[in-house]
């Protein structure tokens, strides 16, 4: 009896040393997976409350999750509607905390670079305010959340804004834009310069 009492204890100290790791990793596998799945659910969520909300221009914002973390970007025509958007966000189950460091307001500028202009068209209150958006935007650009302002050249000219450099992630590149486009006088921006390292 004692021999076969020894016998189960050992077997079992064997199956729980080697079948421990693989069930942690299992576990742990498991639990990606499901953070995974929840962050899909929460930025298809957020999307619908925001496109399906009166008075919130849920379009113009651009959605990312990470870890139960929502990431606003995008340009909202005023401070009630960035409001109201960052309470709706809050308001779905799952979500830990909000970024709206790229939640603007303004009225968005167009992407894409399709000025006529030439350099002789140009007056000198358009040199002026080029100047200006210049600086206005390198200024936002250094107060934006997660944004490394020191990594993006930016370029106005008549109105239309370039930005070049390489940043960490596709969600800088997202708010730097975004901050562009709320600028008061940018009348487009042209962010093909502006890349995620790495790729």
């Amino acid at each position: 009896m004692n021999k076969l009492k020894t016998l189960s204890a050992t077997a079992l100290l064997v199956c729980t040393t080697y079948a421990t790791p693989s069930a942690v990793f299992a576990a742990d596998q498991s639990s990606s997976v499901a953070e995974a799945v929840s962050d899909t659910w929460i930025t298809t969520k957020v999307k619908a409350e925001l496109v399906t909300t009166d008075k919130v221009s849920g379009t113009d914002v651009s959605v990312t999750t990470v870890d139960g973390v929502v990431a606003l970007v995008g340009v909202l025509p005023n401070q009630a509607e960035v409001d109201k958007a960052i309470a709706l966000v809050r308001g779905v189950n799952g979500v830990k905390e909000v970024d709206s460091a790229g939640l603007k307001v303004g009225v968005a500028a167009d992407l894409g670079n399709q000025s006529t202009k030439t350099s002789s068209d140009r007056s000198v209150g358009e040199v002026i305010d080029d100047a200006w958006i210049t600086t206005k935007l390198k200024a936002d650009l250094a107060a934006t959340q997660g944004v490394p302002s020191r990594d993006i050249k930016v370029d106005t000219k008549d109105g239309t804004v370039t930005l070049t450099g390489a940043l960490a992630s596709q969600l800088e590149v997202d708010k730097a834009i975004a901050t562009a486009r709320a600028i008061k006088g940018v009348k487009e921006v042209n962010a093909d310069g502006l890349v995620v390292e790495g790729r």
